[in-house]
């Protein structure tokens, strides 16, 4: 087998709702590039913070961005910039960008993420070449990644008319050569809960366990960390609650909350502003009578080293997040977002610590004591936090790559 068999890989993350896809996908990228540097990675994606690829030398191509409208009943997808465009219009652009992309690239690998078929099945032309070329000289390896916890069942056929006029469809799982899912096993089986529990599927099924864009080791000190973020090294109370629609009602009784139980003059509250978070919830909130003494922080791309110092940590379950709180054994308030198909709430669930407390949107906001707070910091930090490591885990994939291109390469 040769040691330089993959040269190129082509990365597609969607992104269009937060920002977690890219912080995951960052992490399964400098996994690999620590084995591999000399391997070129592309990134293909509507990210609006193309940014963290860029300083970790990946290259980026940068689709018109869409997103999801969690805070409308129905989840419309929308442009997010570009008013003056419909969604087909932008869908078609977005997709001759990506067919141009893989044309040019040539990548020997092909990562999707999340999205089997890509936002709004944009992706089907390139699964149509990986089935024309599969087993063939021109065959490319197609993976696929994800969180484990999805919101729906993906579309696993995609319809076609074969040479003879019939109507006939192929298997999308059947296309895939690997699929990793960045979770435990016993936290999500992703075949019994979404693929149908298919065993050919099953056995292209890896289970890599969490991943975080740092490991341990790499976590700024406290000092470093709170000079970076401009903080005084006073104890402190971190917040994040995100975009949705619930972010000022929350935000405005949590100061509440904290005032009453004595606990905002003796801590620095931190409270981090979504760049996604509508400008009159962001003024509405640093307008509370309350939000004097509240230090407000912009989007920054290393917050878990915010995470590791802080005595508290109030969040949403995302997978980032849930993960960083596991890794530095964070004490935590936890509130699920109440949408998404109950993916935030799943794992939330799934979390089994003392130092972790999971409340909903309603129990929080309905709230009169200060108990669950007052309990929470006085909890011992984890004793044991999880180890998370994102360089086990690109190890893996590269020597998996490696091996399945082995066979092809001269």
């Amino acid at each position: 087998m040769s040691g330089n068999c993959v040269k190129r890989i082509l990365v597609y993350t969607h992104n269009s709702i937060g920002l977690g896809h890219a912080f995951r996908t960052l992490a399964v990228m400098t996994g690999i590039k620590k084995w591999r540097p000399d391997i070129d990675l592309l990134v293909i994606s509507g990210t609006s913070i193309p940014q963290i690829f860029f300083r970790e030398g990946i290259e980026v191509i940068k689709l018109p961005s869409v997103k999801i409208d969690i805070d409308q009943e129905t989840n419309p997808m929308v442009s997010r910039y570009l008013s003056g465009f419909g969604l087909e219009e932008i869908f078609d652009f977005r997709q001759n960008m990506i067919m141009s992309t893989f044309d040019f690239f040539q990548p020997d690998v092909l990562i999707i993420e999340h999205n089997m078929t890509g936002q709004m099945s944009e992706l089907i032309p390139l699964l149509m070449k990986k089935w024309m070329r599969k087993g063939g000289p021109m065959d490319f390896t197609l993976v696929h990644i994800c969180r484990g916890i999805m919101k729906w069942v993906p579309l696993l056929r995609i319809p076609y008319q074969n040479p003879r006029h019939r109507s006939e469809s192929i298997n999308i799982g059947a296309l895939y050569d690997f699929m990793y899912v960045l979770e435990d096993r016993n936290v999500i089986d992703i075949n019994k809960q979404f693929l149908g529990n298919d065993p050919e599927l099953e056995k292209k099924i890896t289970y890599l366990g969490k991943i975080t864009t740092k490991i341990r080791s790499e976590i700024a000190g406290r000092s470093e960390a709170f000079r970076k973020f401009g903080l005084s090294l006073k104890k402190t109370i971190l917040v994040s609650l995100g975009r949705s629609d619930k972010v000022c009602e929350l935000s405005c009784k949590l100061l509440e909350l904290l005032a009453s139980s004595g606990l905002m003059p003796r801590y620095q509250v931190a409270m981090v502003v979504d760049p996604y978070l509508a400008d009159s919830i962001c003024t509405a909130i640093k307008t509370h009578p309350l939000s004097g003494n509240v230090r407000f922080l912009s989007f920054v791309p290393d917050l878990v080293d915010l995470v590791a110092h802080s005595e508290l940590v109030i969040s949403r379950a995302g997978y980032n997040t849930i993960n960083e709180i596991l890794l530095t054994g964070a004490r935590a308030l936890i509130i699920p977002e109440s949408h998404g198909g109950g993916e935030q709430e799943l794992r939330a669930k799934s979390v089994r610590s003392p130092n972790i407390t999971v409340m909903s949107e309603d129990q929080v906001l309905k709230a009169s004591k200060t108990h669950f707070l007052e309990n929470l910091l006085k909890y011992d930090r984890g004793k044991s936090p999880s180890e998370f490591d994102k360089y086990a885990i690109g190890k893996r994939i590269i020597e998996d790559l490696e091996g399945w291109r082995g066979r092809r390469c001269p």
